[in-house]
């Protein structure tokens, strides 16, 4: 499943700027104790985004004495992981040719000294924040793999299930058991929103209203 990037963020209603080699949290405060948690974007690794959900208001593990004071929905991992796809290759490619064109300009001579090889991740980032900085950020990216309360989502279910957990991101209250529910049926294909790309095989289409119902179901949790 497609997702385009900067739309889900409009969706989601994320202020902050997310961009390769940036994590940002979105605290989720609630009323009740241990009630509080966030929505964790982590795009430190340039190919991958990973949205975590997670109790407290930091973005950081707690303790296990600390978590299981918190609902079971966030007790179990709840994550998404989008492969970024639509990265622009040419640069590196241009680059990669410019570095074999001055290894071979500089064969020949002294005896073989061992190349000091840097980290391809080392590369990549440096590559995509210098192009986050021009405003060429890479906005399409397709889900890999998703896991709510420990379960993990088939494929059939990725529009629907992202498409709920991006509604609750924008209202900034995170019910996991209602994702669930959402994606329930796995044999209906759905017609994603605007920041997911449909297929063509949708049999149904999947109303998204950021302002409809925004409390129904959210407020329900375990424990």
């Amino acid at each position: 499943m497609l997702v385009d990037v900067k739309k889900f963020l409009e969706f989601a209603d994320i202020q902050e700027a997310l961009y390769p080699g940036k994590r940002l949290v979105k605290p989720c405060k609630q009323v009740g104790q241990y009630k509080n948690h966030c929505v964790v974007m982590d795009w430190r690794d340039p190919d991958v985004i990973r949205i975590d959900i997670k109790p407290g208001l930091s973005g950081k593990q707690l303790a296990p004495e600390v978590i299981k004071e918190y609902p079971v929905c966030f007790q179990a991992p709840t994550y998404v992981k989008i492969e970024v796809v639509s990265d622009n290759d040419n640069d590196e490619k241009e680059s990669e040719e410019g570095e074999k064109g001055k290894s071979k300009g500089k064969s020949g001579g002294g005896g073989k000294q061992p190349a000091r090889k840097k980290p391809e991740n080392l590369k990549k980032i440096a590559m995509s924040f210098s192009k986050s900085v021009e405003g060429q950020i890479p906005s399409l990216g397709k889900i890999k793999e998703m896991m709510v309360m420990g379960m993990e989502i088939a494929k059939e279910g990725f529009a629907v299930a992202f498409a709920e957990l991006t509604r609750q991101i924008s209202h900034a209250k995170i019910s996991a058991t209602e994702i669930l529910a959402k994606s329930a049926d796995l044999v209906t294909k759905v017609t994603p929103p605007a920041f997911l790309k449909p297929k063509g095989d949708e049999q149904v289409t999947y109303k998204y209203d950021r302002e409809k119902n925004a409390d129904i179901g959210i407020g329900m949790s375990l424990g």
